[in-house]
Order: structure tokens, then sequence, then C-alpha cells
């Protein structure tokens, strides 16, 4: 199962999912093999903004290891000029304007908001 798989399967909380990322991360050395990529990479980088005070400093280096592999700032405002579909209403958004919720991983724009049945945070 690839890093972006862990990050995506919403079998644990998303904060399960990503410190047992960062474990497995530092276990191999700190290669590339477990960086993450595209929605892996959105959700992870978005939640980290909101909660880069509450976890160690692994865990931001690990985010700053996968910014950079996707291109750091430039790759970023790429990925932000992307679009995709809200779960919710089915309006299409540039990943600057939506969210992702990081309990069921599904994509939803402001306007739909939180998911009643899960547990996650829209980042």
């Amino acid at each position: 199962m690839n890093s972006n798989h862990l990050i995506l399967d919403c079998g644990l909380p998303f904060e399960e999912r990503v410190r047992d990322l960062v474990r497995l991360w530092i276990r191999d050395g700190r290669g590339r093999d477990h960086l993450l990529t595209g929605k892996a990479f959105f959700a992870v980088y978005s939640w980290h903004l909101e909660h880069r005070t509450d976890h160690d400093i692994t865990w931001a280096e690990f985010v700053a290891a996968s910014y950079d592999s996707i291109g750091g700032g430039g790759g970023w405002e790429a990925m932000l000029r992307e679009r995709a579909l809200c779960d919710g209403c089915g309006d299409r958004y540039r990943l600057e304007n939506i969210g992702v919720c990081t309990g069921c991983m599904r994509y939803t724009c402001y306007a739909c908001g939180a998911h009643p049945s899960c547990t996650g945070e829209t980042v």
C-alpha cells in the first residue's frame, strides 16, 4: 500500500494516519517513497497549516519534504488551480476554494460544510 492510500483510507482517525505515516517515513530513512501527492498531500498540508504547532518537528519535516517533492511553492500553487467536485452538491471548484474532510476524505465546498455523520474536520 502506498503512502497516499494510507492517508486516504478512512479506517483510522486522520491524526493516527498521519502519525503512522510519519513513523514509516522515519523508519525507512526519510526517503521519497513515503512522501505524499495529490489529494492526500492536499489534505495533510491543509490540515498541517491549521495545526502546525500541535505536533513535534518530525511531522513538520515530513510535510516540508512532501511539499518540496511536489515542486514547492510552484507545485502547491499549480495544485490549488486544479478543480474538484464537491461531493455534497456536485459543483466544481478550484482546490483553493474547497476543503477536504479529514474523516471521510470527501471534497466539501464551504456552502455544504461539515458532514453530519462524519467526525472529520474540513480543512
